[in-house]
């Protein structure tokens, strides 16, 4: 008879598993953690436990989904961004880390106790919003996005974390707020060409929505669209935010070379890639 398995079995085994496949193992802690409400320091202090019965099965399922190069989160249906769980799921982008490097720019860059409007376009699940209603309570936060299940998933996270603090609408890049201005203009859009999906993760092409990674025209289609409208959409003075690809800094720069009103900053992440742009508008006399 073989001895009990323990969760280090259990983590040893299915990291071996993952590996051989080319899969992120780092999944197999997330799902455990998150399944048991886990700090990392209680992790390491249950990793020679044997397995409760009742949570075996539960485990074997798991494994068997990130086998399958299904994502963590959406196992769980659960991913952290800002300090926050964020609910997530199929059809709704899965928030980066490096994205909280975007939303601390921004909040550093505008008045914490001043009246302040945030607009975050292609909200998905809520993140860049949300992260944004919670440390700055004093602020305004719109988001739009496209999909009505992106929306469905943002409005219930708001709801658990920022309730009433979040006007939602639904619809396309500036259109449901046509004739609004704000302080600060944030976005994560879709930036991946098409011709990249070759070398992307397994996991991302087979389960994350391929509308909210992928643009025409090399991936920089939607930036045309937000760089040249964004004018119409702040206030003197405002600011507005993007995320790029680590490569699309010089189209970026070309696109914002368009609007003489829009001054640009350029940032790298923590990684050094650079991964961000702020544009003051200083509208032309």
């Amino acid at each position: 008879m073989s001895a009990p398995e323990t969760y280090n079995t259990w983590l040893q085994t299915l990291h071996q598993q993952l590996t051989a496949q080319g899969l992120d193992p780092d999944g197999a802690e997330y799902v455990l953690t998150t399944r048991q409400g886990w700090t990392n320091t209680d992790l390491l202090l249950h990793l020679r436990t044997v397995i409760p019965a009742d949570l075996q099965q539960q485990l074997v399922s798991d494994a068997k989904r990130l086998l399958a190069a299904e994502p963590a989160q959406y196992i769980v249906g659960q991913a952290w961004f800002y300090g926050l769980p964020l609910q997530v799921a199929p059809g709704v982008l899965i928030p980066r880390p490096e994205t909280e490097e975007l939303v601390a720019w921004l909040l550093a860059s505008l008045p914490a106790d001043r009246p302040v409007s945030v607009l975050d376009i292609g909200t998905g699940s809520g993140a860049i919003a949300i992260a944004v209603a919670h440390e700055r309570p004093r602020w305004s936060v719109t988001a739009t996005d496209i999909s009505p299940r992106a929306l469905e998933v943002a409005a219930a996270n708001a709801q658990r974390l920022v309730p009433g603090r979040i006007r939602f609408i639904q619809g396309d890049l500036f259109r449901p707020v046509a004739q609004d201005r704000f302080t600060a203009i944030i976005s994560n859009p879709p930036y991946i060409a098409w011709g990249e999906a070759a070398v992307m993760d397994q996991s991302v092409k087979q389960y994350e929505p391929s509308t909210a990674l992928f643009a025409p025209d090399n991936g920089h289609a939607l930036y045309a669209q937000l760089i040249d409208q964004a004018p119409d959409h702040l206030a003197a003075g405002g600011q507005l935010f993007l995320e790029h690809g680590y490569h699309q800094r010089p189209a970026l720069a070309a696109l914002l070379a368009r609007q003489p009103g829009l001054v640009p900053e350029f940032r790298a992440d923590m990684a050094g890639h650079p991964r961000m742009v702020r544009a003051v508008y200083r509208p032309q006399v």
